[in-house]
């Protein structure tokens, strides 16, 4: 058994984001984890004299049974798609167990609704980054996220 960090201890709310190739209708698959790391991170650029700032959110799960990588986790059935989870780019994560459930095609309750509704109130990421940071001789494996 691993020692994770005490801080490891935030619940997480993933939404996988799944378009069927025959249909083109799009389904959002949510699974929560325990047991996390989340973030809050600002970074600062400067290009030429111009600072940017940036509103980044970075999160480590640890590694997890029920995890597939995106490539293996499109290949299941669709009624099997919500026992695992997976991480993509475009994928949301909500800091907290939530029970929102996306639709697209109803207003109120599209991605960008859920977005715009946890952004600010709890913590909330579209995924830009991922690392699958497991295998042999690491300590405290995990999946790295960053986001904004």
């Amino acid at each position: 058994m691993q020692n994770y960090p005490v801080w490891w201890e935030t619940t997480l709310t993933i939404y996988n984001k799944y378009e069927d190739p025959q249909t083109n209708l799009i389904t959002w698959y949510r699974y929560v984890i325990d047991d996390a790391f989340w973030k809050y991170v600002g970074d600062k650029v400067t290009i030429n004299d111009v600072t940017l700032e940036t509103n980044n959110t970075i999160c480590r799960i640890r590694k997890d049974k029920h995890f597939l990588p995106w490539h293996e986790w499109i290949k299941k059935p669709n009624d099997l798609m919500k026992n695992f989870f997976t991480l993509g780019r475009g994928d949301i994560i909500v800091k907290g167990e939530v029970d929102d459930i996306i639709n697209e095609y109803q207003s109120g309750k599209r991605s960008s609704d859920i977005i715009a509704k946890y952004k600010e109130l709890q913590g909330c990421m579209t995924i830009e980054e991922i690392a699958i940071n497991v295998g042999s001789g690491r300590c405290n494996e995990h999946y790295f996220v960053k986001g904004v």
